[in-house]
């Protein structure tokens, strides 16, 4: 302030002063004085603002006056006016509105809208941030920073934001507008927000450059940074200007991301190239990994661009050079124009996979196709090529066994077996299928008629659901009852009969002579690729041969069932007569007679019933092994459900007493095996009776041992007494004897009862030699004497009956 100003001051001062203290004729109260300014105010004849304690107005001129000598005399920070300040305005200019309302105590709105257009209206004010901000203040803040930058080199805007608490935008463009003038300094090209100066980047510079030419491998750009405390962003512009002028030999990778460039330098690059292109030179191939050992992030794309004008085929993780494929052609070409096979996976270098061989093959094949060769190939096991002149020679040689496999199945019924049990599945579906219809025809005619039709669509399904297997053999089967409907196994699993199993076919496979060297893996692919095929195949060939052998084995089966008929007549016939004979004795040797009977012929009958519903189930039995009751109620639980009752009901009479509860149950068992018993006939019981006694004679001349001589003996003779058959075991020879003693010569009966006691002393003694040679002696005398006794009994009874009466 000049002093004319300050004199002007003091004398308005003065003014006012006397102005107070002169007295006045009128006065006007200080609240006339409040209404009368307000009434001017809402007039609109007066512009003023109230002060904040309401004691005084101020006109908006004079606000923006004072406004103007705050920034004045404030010294550029948040806090009132100091000395400095005061002495020197012009070296700092800035003022926070928040501070002027304090000071000038009017409101905060105000103020602002007075602050505003005095900013609008001074061309070296500005209004940032609620604060007032003259171009001297900025100048100022240029000088300081054009000082801090020469100090440091470089300085970015966050840190003079930070610094200066002013906006990041206005900062830029304070200092924008004064690079090359007050600040000596540039920006960087690729970020604006950093200053450098001059020096500052050449000597940056110079030091890029001088790692950079001593770099000699590739070195991530993080690690030059960090160990040379070099700024990121200059670093890349100076380093891509230093490659780009060619002062640097040598490449940046990666963009300008830290964390995944990298610095390749040229004598690098060149050391990799040569390798690269000798490796392939030699080799024939490149391997990913191995390129990646080098340094070369990106393999492929490297090969790619190295090899641009090369005809190389990319496999995987490795790339193949056209001297490995011509050599894979060439292999191939052999083995199929010798109609062999070969596998390339020995001709590739150990770094190839399988996958990589089998893709190699393919490549090769599809070239093949290309050139429209007529031989074709198969492959297996990834990299084995097998001609199809070599698989069919191969199948051929299978289905040379075909016909005595299949001539073995058919005679093991094992495919009859398939087709009996295809049948019932069959069947089994269609009762399924019947029921659904039904039961649709049912929800569509309403309840009387569906429901009855139901009935009778069920019963008539019922009766044909376990039909019987007996003439199976002799219906023709369509090639739908043979492979649509094949044996079931465990867990529902639908199988056929084998041509031979996976086992034996790699055996035969194995032993083919064109085969005879290929690996086991190939082996067992090309049983997988057989199997299957050569089963249906033999199918077909198996339902030709059982077709040819049903009319033969018609006859056949037809004879066995006449000659079963014939003996389960003559076995029964046998069991009823010889069940006759035991009531002559006691009961309880009646009893133990009856259940030799049942343990005898009565098993015998049970056991031919069996055996022959067995086989004509295809059930298959060890032939060479005694029927115990054991085995025959395993077989019988084998057999369809419709026998197994009938066949267990006469099973268990036979570990009883009674043949009588035999008698009544086995008819029901000899009818499910067809066979149709005539009604008693004498004349048939007379001629069993004759059968039975020539059997016993022709046995008792034919034997020379003396306790079998004596049990035959003895059944003849109760046979001539009785006129009926006996059937008892050797313990019961005693208890004929005494039977027989009333009907027998005195003299022949002695001679019996001798013999009986020379057997039991030839069983007995066995010590005594010479005692034993003595029986032995007399059972050679007395054998011929029994044994005609036996023969002429009948006779010589009847003519001793008549004497005695």
């Amino acid at each position: 302030m000049s002093s004319s100003d300050w004199e002007e001051v003091k004398r308005l001062a003065a003014d006012f002063q006397r102005a107070q203290l002169a007295s006045t004729v009128q006065k006007l109260s200080e609240r006339n004085c409040v209404e009368i300014v307000n009434k001017l105010v809402e007039l609109g004849l007066l512009d003023i603002y109230h002060t904040n304690d309401g004691k005084e107005y101020i006109t908006p001129a004079q606000l923006t006056k004072e406004i103007q000598d705050e920034v004045f005399i404030h010294g550029g920070k948040n806090t009132l006016p100091t000395l400095d300040a005061v002495l020197y305005p012009s070296s700092k200019s800035r003022v926070n509105l928040v501070d002027l309302v304090d000071v000038l105590s009017v409101d905060h709105s105000v103020i602002e809208k007075r602050a505003l257009a005095l900013a609008h209206s001074e061309s070296n004010t500005c209004f940032v941030l609620g604060q007032l901000i003259t171009q001297d203040y900025l100048d100022a803040i240029a000088e300081e920073i054009n000082e801090k930058l020469q100090q440091e080199g470089s300085t970015t805007v966050a840190d003079l934001v930070k610094h200066y608490e002013l906006p990041g935008d206005f900062m830029l463009e304070v200092v924008v507008e004064r690079l090359g003038t007050i600040i000596q300094g540039q920006q960087d090209t690729h970020d604006h927000t950093v200053i450098f100066t001059n020096a500052f980047v050449a000597r940056h510079k110079a030091h890029v450059r001088g790692v950079l030419c001593a770099i000699t491998q590739p070195t991530q750009v993080s690690t030059i940074i960090a160990q040379h405390g070099f700024q990121q962003r200059l670093f890349f512009s100076v380093a891509e200007k230093l490659i780009a002028t060619g002062r640097v030999s040598g490449a940046l990778t990666g963009g300008r991301q830290i964390h995944r460039a990298m610095y390749i330098p040229s004598i690098y690059s060149r050391t990799q190239n040569e390798w690269v292109d000798n490796f392939l030179k030699q080799n024939g191939y490149l391997e990913f990994e191995a390129l990646r050992r080098l340094e070369i992030s990106d393999p492929e794309g490297h090969i790619r661009r190295r090899f641009k004008d090369e005809d190389l085929t990319f496999v995987g993780e490795v790339c193949v050079g056209s001297s490995l494929i011509d050599q894979i052609d060439a292999a191939i070409d052999d083995a199929l124009l010798s109609g062999g096979w070969v596998d390339i996976y020995p001709l590739l270098p150990t770094v190839f996979s399988p996958e990589e061989g089998n893709q190699l093959v393919d490549i090769a094949l599809k070239r093949r196709q290309d050139k429209k060769s007529t031989a074709t190939a198969k492959v297996f096991y990834h990299t084995v090529v097998v001609s199809d002149q070599l698989l069919t020679k191969l199948s051929n040689h299978l289905q040379q066994m075909m016909p005595k496999r299949a001539k073995e199945a058919v005679e093991k019924g094992a495919f009859k077996q398939q087709v009996d049990i295809g049948k019932l599945k069959h069947q089994e579906e269609e009762f399924g299928r019947n029921k659904k219809e039904e039961r649709r025809k049912k929800a569509a005619t309403g309840k009387a008629g569906g429901g009855t039709q139901g009935r009778e669509t069920k019963t008539k399904a019922s009766k044909n659901k376990y039909k019987g297997r007996k003439g199976a053999a002799h219906d023709s089967e369509s090639d739908d009852d043979v492979n649509t409907h094949p044996t079931t196994g465990g867990g529902g699993r639908l199988h056929q009969i084998e041509f031979m199993s996976e086992t034996d076919m790699q055996l035969l496979i194995s032993d083919f002579e064109e085969l005879a060297d290929c690996p086991e893996e190939l082996v067992e692919e090309l049983t997988n690729h057989f199997h299957r095929p050569l089963t249906k195949i033999f199918q077909e060939v198996a339902k030709s041969v059982f077709m040819a052998t049903v009319a033969v084995k018609g006859d056949t089966r037809r004879k066995t069932h006449q000659q079963l008929q014939e003996k389960v007549s003559a076995l029964l016939t046998t069991i009823k007569l010889a069940d006759k004979s035991v009531k002559v004795f006691d009961e309880d040797k009646q009893s133990q007679l009856r259940k030799h009977l049942l343990k005898t012929q009565c098993s015998e009958m049970v056991n031919e019933l069996v055996l022959y519903l067995a086989d004509d189930s295809l059930i298959e039995i060890a032939r060479d092994k005694e029927v115990t009751p054991e085995i025959r109620l395993k077989i019988i639980k084998k057999l369809s459900e419709e026998m197994i009752e009938p066949l267990q009901n006469v099973h268990k009479t036979l570990s009883g007493s009674s043949v009588e509860d035999f008698v009544n149950v086995v008819d029901d068992a000899i009818a499910i095996t067809g066979i149709m018993l005539k009604k008693k006939d004498n004349k048939k019981d007379r001629q069993v009776l004759v059968n039975h006694r020539c059997a016993l004679l022709e046995q008792l001349d034919g034997t020379i041992d003396a306790p079998l001589t004596l049990h035959l003996a003895c059944l003849v003779l109760f046979q001539a007494v009785t006129g009926n058959m006996l059937h008892a075991s050797g313990k019961f020879v005693p208890h004929i004897l005494a039977y027989i003693k009333s009907h027998v010569p005195f003299d022949k009966f002695s001679v019996l009862q001798e013999y009986q006691d020379l057997v039991i002393k030839s069983l007995t003694t066995k010590t005594d030699l010479e005692a034993d040679s003595d029986v032995k002696l007399r059972l050679e005398t007395l054998t011929p004497i029994v044994k005609e006794t036996a023969i002429t009994f009948k006779k010589a009874a009847a003519g001793l009956h008549n004497t005695e009466e």
